[in-house]
Order: structure tokens, then C-alpha cells, then sequence
């Protein structure tokens, strides 16, 4: 079925050829005598040969339901062509404003940093008095070409039911503590750099410790373990 496009609001009309036809939009009449074939603009007459010659038609916008009306504002397509254009105009611009909203999302997405390589190695007194306590240095090298992100040091093991950290130095490398474990915050490492932290332990009770260090970064595949091996004594 031919369709017809609204002058006023550029609507589609599947109706529109029809003599009384308005559009669905905006109301306009489509059976105007200005938007008929015979309608002549100069003259300001209709043309149909039809038409008795003494018949005069002054008002374009006249709607006279003839049986002589032709419209001009055919559009030539079928309604379901024009239908599946305007469905394939949407369709295509909403692929194109998600292809940029992915794209956007995607450069604004922090981006994971590539592996690194850690040295690590401590340091701790193979036996310390129980009334003085004892130190725990951690020592962690950026052994990559490329900056280690968020590298943390926490220590943990069965003789943490016995032992209190005192202190940490330095100190605002402290993130928390629990009877099972300590965790400390050495940062960003960039390529060959050397950090440390130490760690001051008091006993509860001498004896044999079992502790062991995990280092670990955002971009360190396997974390490292060291184990601490010490011995508190009265």
C-alpha cells in the first residue's frame, strides 16, 4: 500500500491517500485540493478536465471529497519498507551509541598491570628474650622493568595465638591486625626499587616460633612466602 508523508509534520500516512484522510500525528487534512495532482498554483484553479469549466475552486485548502483527487504527497513506498527503514535506522543507531559507550567504558576501565618479578628476603634473630621481644624485617625488591602495584607484606601462622605486634615501622605502613595475622602495606615499587618494613613483636610465652611472611602485589602472579623460624626464650 502507497503511503503518503504529512507536509506540516513529515509523517508517514499508510491512509493518506484516501480523500478525507488526516494524519495520525499532527491532524493535518491530506485531502486538500493544494495537494492534489490537478491543483495548479499559478492559476489557483483545479486542472481536471473533468471539472466543469464554470466551477472555480479559489481555496486550496478546500476539502471537497472529489472523486477526481489524486495526492501529491505519495511517498511511493509501502508501509512495511518504511517501517523496516525507520526499524533499521534505530537498530543501527543504537549499535553505534553502544559502540561508544563500550569504547568510553573500556578507556576509562583501569588497566591491569603487566606481571612483575619480586626479590624478597628478611631478616629476624634466631633467638630473642621473651620480655624483650623481638624484630621482623621484611625486604622486597621490584626486580621488573615495570612498576609492582600495591605491594603488601602479611605475617601469619600458628604462633600468632602467642605473640602481639607491637609496632610497626614505619608506621603508616600498618593496614590491620587480628590474633591470626598482620598486614602491612609497603605500596607502588617502581623497577629496581627496595622497601622494608619492620615489624615488633612481643611473647606471650617462649618457645619455638612457625610464622611465615606472604608478599604479595596487584600485578605478582604467585604470591612469595618466606618462613620465619625463630625461638623465644625465657
Amino acid at each position: 500500500m502507497a503511503t503518503v508523508r504529512c507536509p506540516k509534520c513529515g509523517t508517514i500516512n499508510p491512509n493518506g491517500r484516501r480523500r478525507l484522510a488526516r494524519c495520525r500525528r499532527c491532524g493535518e487534512a491530506l485531502g486538500k485540493c493544494r495537494y492534489c495532482k490537478h491543483w495548479d498554483p499559478q492559476l489557483l484553479d483545479c486542472t481536471s478536465l473533468t471539472r466543469p469549466t464554470d466551477a472555480k475552486i479559489l481555496d486550496g485548502d478546500a476539502v471537497l471529497n472529489c472523486p477526481e483527487f489524486s495526492s501529491l504527497l505519495v511517498t511511493g513506498g509501502a508501509i512495511g519498507w518504511v517501517t523496516w527503514r525507520r526499524v533499521w535506522k534505530t537498530a543501527a543507531l543504537a549499535i553505534a551509541v553502544a559502540a561508544i559507550f563500550v569504547g568510553v567504558r573500556w578507556f576509562q576501565a583501569p588497566r591491569t598491570a603487566p606481571p612483575v618479578l619480586l626479590k624478597t628476603s628478611l631478616r629476624v634473630p634466631a633467638t630473642s628474650f621473651q620480655d624483650e621481644g623481638f624484630e621482623v624485617t621484611v625486604f622486597v625488591r621490584n626486580q621488573a622493568d615495570h612498576p609492582a602495584r600495591s605491594v603488601q607484606v602479611l605475617i601469619s601462622g600458628r604462633s600468632m595465638t602467642h605473640l602481639i605486634c607491637q609496632w610497626v615501622d614505619p608506621s603508616e605502613a600498618f593496614m590491620e591486625a587480628s590474633p591470626k595475622s598482620v598486614r602491612t602495606l609497603l605500596g607502588d615499587l617502581e623497577p629496581g626499587e627496595i622497601r622494608s618494613v619492620q615489624l615488633h613483636f612481643s611473647a606471650t610465652k617462649p618457645g619455638e616460633l612457625d610464622l611465615t611472611a606472604h608478599i604479595t602485589a596487584a600485578n605478582l602472579e604467585t604470591p612469595a612466602r618466606l618462613r620465619i623460624s625463630s625461638e623465644v626464650i625465657p
